[in-house]
């Protein structure tokens, strides 16, 4: 596998006019993602850009674009960078080009898709990475780890203040790491706001350093196989309870926010971050994508461009960013 080219918008159109000139873009061939400089793109004629955006959108590897695309071909385009970020992006990509392949193509898929669509989409792709070789690679290199003894506290806690419900996630010594526990406790606790009428809202905070690192490594490949732990997730899926009940859900968060510790809150109505917060989505050095619902909670948040940005880089955004984003609502 080779580093892409920069292409030049004229090139690039060129590449897009002609049938099989894009064969070389693909996890199994040469180039495991395209690489163009928008420099230019908004003197071309729309009809060009149009087709080139339907071509793009089709390729089986992420489309990454230095500068600003013109509108017309801004469909194609996975992720917007600037040169500094370039090497990152690159070296992400070519040590897990299926992932990446996938992640885009989901983000594609979502853009236009409902939430229970995207979902499923979502679901059905993480099983598939889940049996594919570089998921198989990172476990075979180690990365799991001991679990933390939680003894008989819950992993959620509830308490009832007048007509608000307050959810609080109980893992403070995994650094609320989400396992099957907190899956469950959170579910059960969303069926109890949708039951009761009474109840105007529910508040959910993290206990302890951080809200949430994301799921629980010590968990990481301990279903049966990919196609029960996608039965797990369509049986229980938190994401689509929160997203039903959006309205009525505030999430406070403080410090790391990574992976389903950023998908899940992303689903509500209102999120509210301290200062001190950062979010990560950190799967495909896993060689896996968001799985609880990340790429239609953010992507309906950030956009498809941002959603992707943060999945291919793994980078960090800090709670000012998220703000101007839209990704959080508020800081505190």
């Amino acid at each position: 596998m080779s580093t892409p080219p920069v292409l030049g918008c004229a090139e690039l159109l060129r590449l897009c006019a002609a049938p099989l000139a894009l064969e070389a873009y693909s996890p199994l061939a040469e180039y495991p993602c395209l690489l163009f400089d928008a420099a230019g793109s908004e003197h071309a004629a729309p009809h060009a850009l149009s087709h080139a955006a339907q071509r793009l959108r089709a390729l089986p590897c992420p489309v990454l674009a230095l500068g600003s695309p013109a509108p017309a071909l801004l469909r194609g385009v996975d992720a917007l960078l600037r040169d500094a970020e370039v090497a990152l992006f690159l070296d992400n990509i070519a040590r897990h080009p299926l992932a990446a392949m996938t992640l885009v193509q989901v983000l594609r898929h979502n853009e236009d898709a409902d939430v229970a669509q995207g979902l499923l989409a979502e679901s059905l792709a993480y099983a598939t990475l889940q049996a594919g070789p570089e998921f198989a690679a990172v476990r075979a290199a180690g990365f799991r780890v001991p679990p933390v003894a939680q003894g008989d506290a819950p992993a959620v806690l509830l308490a009832r203040e007048d007509d608000c419900l307050a959810i609080r996630l109980n893992r403070p010594a995994a650094r609320n790491a989400y396992n099957t526990a907190m899956r469950d406790g959170l579910f059960e606790a969303l069926q109890l706001l949708r039951a009761d009428p009474s109840l105007s809202r529910a508040v959910v905070r993290g206990e302890g350093d951080c809200f949430s690192v994301g799921g629980d490594l010590a968990e990481f490949g301990c279903a049966a196989d990919p196609a029960t732990a996608h039965a797990v997730r369509c049986s229980r899926h938190v994401g689509r309870a929160l997203h039903e009940l959006a309205p009525r859900l505030v999430f406070h968060l403080h410090r790391a926010c990574i992976g389903a510790g950023i998908e899940l809150p992303a689903f509500a109505g209102r999120v509210v971050a301290r200062h001190d917060t950062f979010v990560q989505l950190p799967e495909l050095s896993l060689g896996l994508i968001p799985g609880a619902g990340g790429t239609v909670s953010i992507l309906r948040r950030v956009g498809r461009q941002r959603t992707a940005w943060l999945a291919l880089s793994g980078r960090r955004l800090r709670a000012q960013q998220a703000l101007s984003w839209g990704l959080v609502d508020a800081l505190e």
